[in-house]
């Protein structure tokens, strides 16, 4: 009895130091309709695992007010050979079958490792992923920005009442063992990449600048944004220069977003052009835009996605959908026309999550 009490305080007393969270979830995806424009292949009621990366089922976290760990573990995709069935492939046996050299299967992957610790308390140390990025839209919440940093690093962050101040040095990704800064002998020296982020908030908004340095500075990025809410509405604009040996580069942006009551709105767009000496022929314009509206039983949205208005030919995704809940799980429907190649696609694709 007196062991058991033991640990309920040992117990007791780790749960009054650290705060330790866990998150876990599954996602299964589906299509209920598909047609293809370019095969005219048609298709139904289609279904598969869709835990990866972006959907992190599972997630444990602890801290305390110096320290604190996340990790993030999700289902990944591997591929192994059958050297027998290889065999009979390069030989020509009768028997051979080139569909079963190659199998997929899946396993857990743990990936979107994270250290930090607070030496002081405007001082904080971030070891492993880490997110250094101007301003970016809320439509895809990837696509649209036009400039980030490092994914893999180790990053400084100072905050001082309206000021935040970052420097990240990538060592590429987290199994690599790659390194910031190398010296082989009779060599010469390298240097990873170099992040560089300010920011400052007040009345009149947050003004953010990042400065991202690649092989040894000979890749160089410049960028600046603005962002402010007025209201109801929150708009940001960025610009960002890139610098290489081959070419010059330059990317702008402008976001606009309304959200009153149950009706929420918001475009993007992005002009960029990967050599300004043949601007006119390097650029290129994406456009996103999305209308969303709440109800008693989930919201209903409409949203268009264009990569690029200049493409020829055109390339670009029509939706409407509803997203909601039952009880625990949520989901979401749409119906999907997609233009690409000159032909038209169209699916109702469907995502369902359980969270706990």
């Amino acid at each position: 009895m007196k062991k058991i009490v033991g640990i309920f305080a040992a117990a007791a007393m780790v749960a009054s130091v650290f705060a330790v969270d866990f998150t876990a979830g599954m996602q299964i995806k589906g299509s209920l309709f598909n047609y293809d424009g370019a095969s005219k292949d048609v298709s139904a009621m289609k279904l598969w695992s869709a835990n990866g990366p972006d959907d992190k089922p599972f997630i444990f976290s602890a801290s305390d007010d110096r320290a604190g760990a996340t990790i993030k573990i999700y289902d990944a995709k591997g591929s192994k050979i059958n050297m027998d069935e290889l065999t009979k492939v390069i030989e020509g046996a009768d028997d051979a079958d080139e569909t079963k050299v190659v199998s997929t299967f899946s396993y857990m992957e743990a990936n979107k490792w994270n250290i930090w610790f607070k030496p002081f308390d405007m001082l904080k140390i971030d070891l492993g992923t880490v997110d250094t990025k101007l301003n970016c839209e809320t439509i895809t919440y990837w696509k649209g920005k036009v400039l980030g940093g490092a994914d893999w690093a180790y990053k400084a962050t100072v905050n001082a009442d309206a000021i935040t101040f970052a420097v990240a040095l990538a060592t590429g990704g987290n199994d690599d063992g790659k390194s910031w800064f190398a010296l082989p002998d009779g060599g010469d020296a390298t240097l990873g990449e170099t992040d560089i982020y300010f920011a400052y908030s007040a009345d009149f908004g947050t003004i953010s600048a990042l400065f991202v340095g690649k092989d040894t500075f000979k890749d160089i990025s410049v960028g600046a944004g603005y962002k402010n809410t007025f209201g109801d509405l929150t708009i940001f604009a960025d610009a960002a220069f890139f610098h290489t040996d081959a070419a010059n580069g330059l990317k702008v942006d402008a976001d606009v977003k309304y959200a009153k009551d149950a009706l929420t709105a918001e475009a993007y767009a992005q002009l960029g052009a990967t050599s300004l000496d043949a601007f006119a022929d390097t650029m290129s314009i994406a456009t996103y835009a999305k209308v969303s509206y709440a109800l008693d039983f989930g919201t209903v949205y409409a949203k268009f996605l264009d990569d690029n208005l200049k493409a020829d030919p055109a390339a670009l995704t029509f939706e409407a959908g509803l997203d909601g809940s039952v009880g625990a799980m949520s989901y979401e429907i749409a119906a999907n026309v997609e233009l690409k190649n000159e032909k038209v696609n169209f699916g109702i694709p469907f995502w369902t999550r359980f969270s706990f």
